[in-house]
């Protein structure tokens, strides 16, 4: 199946999940240190992610009115971190709808391309209809988004867990388990 071009933001995001993954046998894709998460749960939660947004944005593609009302100030506080800063704070626990359900390794290396492919297309499609700056939807912590901070947040979130991912391999490789 060809793949559609993503926009810029979205494709490093991409092209950091491919190589941090690169090479990876699905054994390694599986290893994890007790109580986190492997390469291929954090693949899934990204995905998981990913078909939350896109499925919280159609609605707006069939006439739905977009989620628009102010920040609150920790709301406003944490897009400065999140979205200007590019950081995510580590220790938040991630809500149960996106936490991995065990998929293997080769079934979620395709589900998170395919998922990041799709929210790319809807984001496209609710930034035609709605222009780029205006809040559309409301996260769980930034609170309203609008769709240029929707790819913003899917990019710093993508980010911060290749670079785990990458922190794994390097823990895999010192751990002395023969993976």
């Amino acid at each position: 199946m060809p793949e559609s071009k993503l926009s810029p933001s979205l494709q490093s995001a991409l092209d950091a999940l491919d190589h941090a993954i690169d090479g990876m046998s699905d054994e390694q894709m599986k290893w994890h240190p007790e109580a986190k998460w492997s390469s291929s749960d954090i693949l899934e939660h990204l995905s998981l992610a990913y078909s939350r947004t896109a499925e919280r944005m159609k609605p707006l593609l069939q006439g739905a009115k977009p989620e628009v009302r102010r920040r609150t100030l920790k709301e406003w506080f944490g897009g400065m971190i999140v979205l200007k800063l590019e950081h995510i704070p580590p220790g938040r626990k991630a809500p149960e709808a996106l936490c991995p359900k065990g998929l293997i390794p080769s079934q979620v290396k395709s589900c998170v391309r395919e998922n990041l492919c799709q929210l790319d297309k809807i984001i496209d499609q609710c930034e035609q209809r709605f222009g780029e700056n205006g809040n559309i939807l409301v996260h769980v912590i930034l609170g309203p988004l609008s769709t240029s901070e929707w790819r913003k947040f899917h990019r710093v979130h993508t980010l911060h867990h290749a670079r785990q991912i990458e922190a794994l391999r390097q823990q895999m490789k010192g751990s002395g388990d023969r993976v």
